[in-house]
């Protein structure tokens, strides 16, 4: 993430988003919820142009009122993904007849269904007429295999993102991180995911993953563990005005060329999984998780694991999460909704380290407007037990998509925290190109490429029940009252579920900037 402020670049956006604006984009926030609410049992949208669906010896005027029997389903292009993966988002049933206007419908829910698996670039279906029939066809879905080998090398920054490096860390050369990854997608054709890594640098990490979404013959059930260590040698030990403070080896033990940890961490997950339907899933997972530290870092910070201060904390955790999926696209969605609701458990009683609870509900909506308008948003609310928790677990606003924009350089710690972001977005143009044989592998031949033009407005409200003069939160700006965010920005929207995001917006503080970030804002 890149942030170029206000000081640095003479750009003043002010008269684009004047306040009446702000006022609009409130009155928008609201009115997207409501319509969240009222719609939260609708199907999942998909794409409005259903003429895309090709038809093979038939012309789709004469069809609009005619009712087809669909003699059979055909799957092309799965070189490697078994059939049954395939069939499994398949909604539409064999031998069995269907309105033509329901049938297009329901062939690109299924479409999308599909291409959510993230096992393909692209899916696509036809519906064929069997020869000398009126009324009989065969539907087609032609599949495009996603890579599924990434070796990759690892080399990034430690911090949440660069402007957190650039001006909270002074850009300092050993914040990075590097090392080697391995993935492998779709395992056996399954679906399965094997993941390991080796990164060193800042943080020295070591990590090994397996999921198997699917073990039942109805495949429902799924399973998946992974295993990660870590050490470091610097570590953040209080939050001072909603920004961190470091402490490493060297400000300890003196300058040398010797490599110190100061404190490590080993955790291990088994988590299962349910998928009663297409869009609803089940999943529970256990957590083992073991850290320890040196004695000195009691010095900075003596509620880092615990009230008591202890150097090591011990602790199963357990956590059950509801997810209800009807969005069109996972990466970039633009119609349809999420619902993930979270309870989590961490210290059942067996060491006694750590008695910590807290809940997550988050839901977004996405809605089509007309001319190639969208509005998105989303309310996250987050709950926690008790008041004293200790640093190392505290969770707050500021880390991956929990994040009000224009916060990119604070981290907002608190026991509870609400949400809503809102975007008004504009689509300028969607284009696929193809680069033929200047690109040896096929799967990266096409490049879709979709750009959209939005404004947005962010506002939320982080709850801090510790005292002003804690270990923990020291002078916080920005918990215990209400903040906001607005702004106006480029969305750019390419394959492998690639987007970047370019951003000017301006907080609560009058603090304006220009920022980079990837995922989706919403």
């Amino acid at each position: 993430m890149l942030v170029i402020k206000n000081r640095f670049i003479n750009i003043d956006f002010h008269y684009f988003l004047s306040k009446k604006i702000v006022f609009r984009l409130s009155l928008i926030s609201v009115f997207s919820i409501l319509i969240l609410l009222n719609n939260a049992k609708s199907q999942v949208s998909v794409d409005t142009d259903l003429d895309k669906l090709k038809i093979i010896n038939k012309t789709k005027d004469s069809l609009q009122n005619q009712i087809l029997f669909l003699e059979k389903i055909e799957i092309r292009g799965n070189k490697k993904t078994k059939r049954k993966i395939i069939t499994r988002e398949i909604d539409i049933q064999p031998n069995v007849s269907y309105p033509f206007k329901e049938l297009k419908e329901l062939i690109k829910l299924d479409e999308n269904k599909i291409f959510n698996t993230g096992l393909f670039t692209s899916v696509r279906a036809e519906l064929e007429f069997i020869d000398g029939s009126d009324n009989n066809i065969k539907l087609i879905f032609f599949v495009e295999e996603r890579w599924y080998i990434w070796p990759s090398v690892i080399f990034k920054l430690a911090d949440r993102n660069f402007s957190d490096w650039l001006f909270n860390q002074g850009a300092a050369t050993d914040r990075f991180e590097y090392g080697f990854k391995f993935d492998q997608f779709n395992v056996r054709g399954l679906n399965e995911r094997l993941s390991a890594m080796a990164q060193f640098g800042f943080k020295r990490r070591f990590y090994l993953g397996y999921n198997i979404p699917y073990l039942n013959k109805n495949q429902t059930f799924g399973m998946g563990f992974n295993f990660s260590y870590s050490e470091l040698d610097q570590l953040d030990y209080t939050n001072v005005g909603n920004k961190r403070l470091f402490i490493d080896a060297d400000s300890i033990f003196g300058d040398d060329s010797e490599r110190r940890i100061i404190s490590n961490t080993l955790t291990s997950n088994l988590f299962f999984t349910y998928r009663e339907s297409y869009y609803n899933t089940h999943s529970i997972r256990l957590t083992y998780s073991r850290t320890t530290m040196i004695d000195e870092i009691l010095q900075f910070n003596s509620n880092y694991l615990s009230r008591d201060g202890d150097v090591e904390q011990d602790y199963f955790g357990l956590t059950y999460i509801f997810r209800r999926d009807f969005r069109d696209r996972n990466n970039y969605p633009l119609k349809g909704f999420l619902i993930d609701g979270r309870l989590s458990k961490i210290g059942l009683g067996i060491f006694n380290d750590i008695n910590l609870g807290h809940a997550q509900a988050h839901v977004a909506h996405y809605k089509p407007l007309k001319y190639n308008f969208n509005i998105a948003s989303s309310v996250t609310g987050y709950t926690s037990y008790p008041s004293f928790q200790p640093y190392s677990n505290m969770q707050g606003l500021g880390f991956a998509n929990n994040l009000l924009k224009g916060y990119e350089l604070y981290v907002i710690q608190g026991q509870h925290y609400i949400m809503n972001k809102t975007e008004l977005k504009k689509r300028l143009f969607s284009i696929e190109a193809n680069l033929g044989k200047l690109m040896p592998l096929k799967q990266f031949r096409k490049v879709p490429i979709a750009a959209y033009f939005k404004l947005f407005f962010d506002h939320g409200y982080v709850q801090n029940n510790l005292p002003e003069s804690s270990n923990t939160t020291v002078s916080p700006l920005l918990s215990n009252r209400y903040i906001y965010s607005y702004g106006a920005g480029v969305d750019i929207v390419t394959y492998y579920d690639a987007v970047l995001r370019l951003e000017y917006s301006i907080n609560a503080l009058n603090e304006a900037g220009f920022f980079i970030n990837v995922k989706s804002g919403i």
